[in-house]
């Protein structure tokens, strides 16, 4: 399956470094593809990019037809086009020829997103975590539910936390766990009616249905059947309940709190929780989440933004632009930068008009979908993920206008999971 002539060696360059406005030629993993049609019968492609760098939104018009019908999410592209920053619509890669590679034509090291933490030093702090768990109960159920050489424990080290916004690259889900449970555990020791234990316990463990509900195939992230079907919470608690039923005389009362931590970290129904939290260590829990994936977010979208730059594109997590300009003490005050408006006249190409929204999870994670004018009647699109989980919501934060849209995460080495006939503890 091809539309791109006369093939010669391909150079990889990275999300992160293409230069805008000037054609390349270079090979991304190709995801999200979803072929579609504007009002005059013309079909085009969808898509994103994505490599170890990070992920752009991109659009195929005039594509051929067999690239149409064949191209599927996972599928190692080799692509033509032009690269664009645009300072309300964001990033964004018209492509203009296209074909499917071969294995054996690309470097997968340069297409896989990995953590910026090393692996081993994540798996060192987790050990040092859970050996800090003094409870026999909580101990034993950590050691089982975090065991590389058993389920779920061996896929937690290898998902995402998200499928865009935060900590979405390989150990990911590994990454936000730890240091939620980390801020989570430092906050339970200045209160002393906090059980420390059952609070760590339930930070390490409070996004475990993602092991599930997240792919861990690093060619084609995105939410499995079952994801989609039920949400991570629901997995996540029926996980827990399961393990919990493998500790032998773990206590009722100290299940059913546990438990609550899971199913009570959204914070709010209307972000996926069928209950919002009602215990100390459930508050705990639930706003060191928020708030470290909302550091996550701002991390990996400056990491993103020019050098010397004071505001970043925008951040979904913070439904606004991100203030980066530094402030060191003792310096001269810099003078107020006036933010310009975008130039109209620098407007990304428009998509075909097609009001079809991206799906995403079905209880939590908003990337607000596109308003385009004059949009064809179709049926109702998906309701949007939640910025933070990945789970559906009812109601979104409106951003900007997107038609091709942003970028997710920073470049990254890729890693290997923990040996699996390796014990954690």
């Amino acid at each position: 399956m091809t539309d791109v002539a006369a093939d010669r060696p391909t150079e990889k360059i990275l999300i992160a470094d293409l230069p805008p406005g000037r054609e390349v030629t270079t090979y991304f993993v190709a995801i999200d593809v979803e072929p579609a049609t504007d009002r005059n019968g013309r079909s085009f492609l969808r898509s994103k990019l994505r490599d170890a760098s990070g992920e752009v939104k991109a659009i195929h018009f005039d594509a051929d037809d067999r690239v149409v019908a064949e191209l599927r999410s996972g599928d190692v592209v080799k692509v033509t086009g032009t690269y664009s920053v645009h300072d309300k619509y964001g990033e964004q890669f018209q492509v203009k020829r296209l074909r499917v590679m071969e294995p054996g034509e690309y470097d997968l090291g340069t297409l896989v997103p990995v953590s910026p933490v090393p692996l081993d030093e994540l798996v060192s702090r987790l050990r040092a975590l859970v050996a800090s768990v003094r409870s026999p109960s909580l101990h034993a159920l950590l050691a089982r539910a975090l065991d590389p050489a058993l389920e779920p424990g061996a896929t937690f080290a290898v998902v995402p936390a998200a499928v865009r916004n935060h900590h979405a690259y390989r150990h990911g889900l590994l990454e936000h766990s730890l240091i939620v449970a980390e801020v989570a555990a430092a906050v339970a020791e200045r209160f002393p009616s906090v059980n420390r234990d059952l609070t760590v316990t339930g930070a390490l463990l409070h996004d475990i249905g993602k092991v599930s509900s997240y792919s861990a195939d690093p060619m084609a992230p995105g939410f499995t059947d079952i994801g989609r079907l039920h949400g991570e919470i629901v997995i996540g608690h029926d996980i827990v309940r399961g393990l919990v039923e493998q500790v032998p005389g773990f206590p009722d009362e100290l299940a059913t709190q546990l438990r609550h931590i899971v199913i009570s970290h959204h914070g709010e129904r209307e972000k996926g929780s069928p209950v919002t939290p009602a215990t100390r260590e459930a508050v705990i829990v639930h706003f060191c989440d928020d708030m470290t994936a909302r550091l996550a977010a701002v991390d990996e979208i400056a990491a993103r933004t020019a050098d010397g730059a004071r505001w970043s594109a925008w951040c979904n997590m913070l439904a606004g632009y991100t203030y980066l300009a530094p402030a060191s003490d003792g310096a001269a005050a810099a003078a107020p930068e006036t933010v310009a408006e975008p130039d109209a006249a620098a407007e990304p190409v428009a998509e075909p008009e097609d009001p079809v929204a991206e799906t995403g999870d079905p209880v939590a994670d908003t990337e607000d979908p596109v308003t385009e004018p004059e949009p064809v009647a179709e049926p109702e699109p998906v309701a949007e993920p939640d910025a933070k989980t990945g789970d559906p919501v009812t109601e979104t934060v409106a951003e900007p206008e997107d038609p091709i849209a942003e970028a997710a995460a920073e470049p990254r080495e890729p890693g290997a999971a923990p040996d699996p006939g390796e014990s954690l503890f």
